[in-house]
């Protein structure tokens, strides 16, 4: 009965030992976890300012393109005062020979 017992005893030092080290690698996965979770929202901070970044760039080459068109309509207009520039607006583009709707699926 010494014996068994004795077994027993030495069986539950080492589930306590392979318990600890489990334990120990359970702390240290929920560290990696806490860096990653991080690194993810700064990720995500990231990626809202870049795009943030590209909206305003592209606020800002449409700005520039819109009055670009509008400084060579002027420059129509002042070159020849008799044509009707009226349905001339950067949603429009010749086609035929014909003023027509810019097609934005195109």
């Amino acid at each position: 009965m010494e014996g068994e017992l004795a077994a027993k005893v030495k069986a539950l030092g080492l589930l306590q030992v392979r318990h600890d080290k489990l334990q120990t690698e359970v702390s240290r996965l929920q560290v990696e976890k806490e860096a990653l979770e991080k690194q993810v929202a700064s990720g995500d901070s990231t990626i809202e300012e870049l795009e943030k970044v590209r909206k305003k760039l592209i606020d800002d080459m449409a700005d520039t393109f819109e009055e670009g068109f509008k400084e060579a309509l002027a420059q129509v207009a002042c070159e020849n005062p008799r044509v009707n520039t009226s349905n001339c607006d950067p949603g429009n583009h010749i086609v035929d020979g014909k003023v027509v709707p810019l097609d934005l699926g195109e």
